[in-house]
């Protein structure tokens, strides 16, 4: 990923980001509000110490929790709690803590650990900057990187984060004194870190078993097939005009965009043949892709125009045959595949509005699906950055729940009103969308940022 979002987006994409300038203002007064309530954490039993579908968000004050899809069993993981005594008897209160930020929580497959950035502030001119494991039951904590070189790898992100699907290697992008930097640790132990490749923009995905990283780093596309060191990476291909290379979920395919005679066309090889890839699709300058969770279709967004963040058109394509279906023409900055691979969800732009809209159809051997209208908001300045590189953060955080019927985001649902004396600045919230019925989006908290678990 990029240092800064140093891409130029559309003239009414811009608007939208000036306009999304005055929620984020209200971010620091915001901090001083009293939390929200919490329920405490009773005994549980042991098939509750794995956490299975919840949501994780971050609040404005930057601490961490855990939450139920309707909005109940609150669990705090960050952040000091005591007891204290008033007119009617002991009660829970919760010390603001503003010596600690954490960002982008991050679930590990199995559900049972949270990866997250802290930024402690140590003193006037200097921060800690580190990663930390949570216990997502007790909030037990571990430290498993400290940055000495504090940097953001994008807006707001010190680092980015992303689990292997066994749970155990954590795989992180953090800014050092040589650049953007790319290196894996294994969380069940106290080994260094071992780092992978160096450079930006760099982007990257897991096999599904979890042994190998596809890397596209500047225009190389590289196969790292072990991640013992020495580390060395396979040069499969130089390209440009997509970023993340993709693996089909068995782990035997490898999707990514190549230059033709044409233009560009988005290829799919087997990891096993590198020297054979097969021509699927052809592409505008500028595409993302990502594989059903069945591995029997890709997901392909693109448009002629390589020096934006939007997208002209989704299409869905099958792998074996090539076969096509249009699943949106229309101005998109992302998608999602839903878990069952029954769904896809994205993010468009309503032009009358002037708001972000997230939408959902059917996709299923009969074709696509009329799609519905979900939800009209202006995403957090954390969700704007996760929209704007979906197709890196959709493999690492998720916005569906594990049976496919909702949705979480955070944002707001219109602007924030005008700061002016006498009022308080609107915060973002986090809402909960169901797929399935035609019902208004919940709201169940206050929050900037927010992900369904994978379980």
């Amino acid at each position: 990923m990029k240092c800064r979002l140093g891409l130029r987006l559309t003239s009414f994409l811009s608007k939208f980001t000036l306009r999304l300038a005055f929620l984020f203002m209200g971010l620091g007064l915001l901090a001083c509000q009293p939390p929200e309530s919490l329920e405490q954490h009773s005994g549980s039993s042991e098939a509750d110490k794995v956490s299975v579908d919840r949501i994780t968000y971050v609040n404005s004050a930057g601490d961490v929790f855990t939450i139920k899809g309707d909005g109940s069993d609150r669990q705090q993981l960050t952040g000091g709690t005591q007891v204290s005594s008033g007119p009617i008897g002991p009660f829970m209160g919760q010390g603001i803590d503003f010596d600690n930020f954490h960002a982008w929580p991050t679930w590990s497959p199995d559900g049972t650990k949270l990866a997250v950035s802290r930024v402690r502030a140590s003193g006037a001119q200097d921060a800690e900057v580190t990663i930390q494991l949570l216990d997502s039951v007790t909030g037990r904590t571990k430290t498993v990187y400290d940055s000495d070189f504090p940097g953001l790898v994008a807006d707001g992100s010190p680092h980015y984060l992303y689990w292997s699907p066994d749970s155990r290697n954590l795989s992180f992008l953090a800014s050092t004194p040589n650049g953007l930097t790319l290196s894996v640790t294994d969380t069940d132990t106290d080994n260094p870190h071992i780092g992978v490749e160096l450079g930006a923009p760099l982007y990257y995905s897991w096999s599904g078993d979890g042994n190998s990283l596809a890397v596209h780093i500047g225009e190389e596309i590289k196969l790292f097939r072990t991640l013992s060191e020495p580390v060395s990476g396979e040069v499969l291909s130089t390209a440009r005009g997509f970023r993340v290379p993709a693996f089909s979920p068995d782990g035997q395919w490898l999707a990514y965009v190549n230059q033709t005679e044409s233009g560009s066309a988005l290829f799919v090889v087997r990891v096993d043949d590198l020297d054979h890839p097969t021509l699927l699709t052809e592409v505008g300058a500028f595409s993302a892709f990502m594989w059903s969770p069945t591995g029997e279709e890709l997901a392909v967004a693109d448009q002629p125009d390589s020096n934006t963040v939007a997208f002209e058109r989704l299409r869905v394509v099958s792998a074996g045959s090539g076969e096509e279906s249009t699943v949106a023409e229309e101005t998109l900055l992302a998608f999602y595949w839903s878990p069952d691979g029954r769904r896809i969800a994205w993010v468009g732009l309503e032009r009358e509005q002037q708001t972000f809209e997230w939408k959902v159809a059917s996709i299923g051997p009969g074709g696509v699906g009329d799609s519905r209208s979900l939800f009209n908001f202006h995403p957090s300045r954390e969700v704007f950055t996760m929209l704007s590189f979906f197709d890196q953060y959709a493999y690492s955080h998720s916005p569906w729940s594990p049976d496919s019927s909702h949705l979480v985001v955070a944002g707001t649902e219109r602007m924030p009103f005008e700061r002016r004396n006498g009022h308080t600045p609107t915060g973002a919230r986090v809402f909960v969308l169901n797929v399935e019925a035609n019902i208004p989006p919940q709201d169940i908290s206050e929050g900037t940022l927010a992900f369904w678990s994978w379980n």
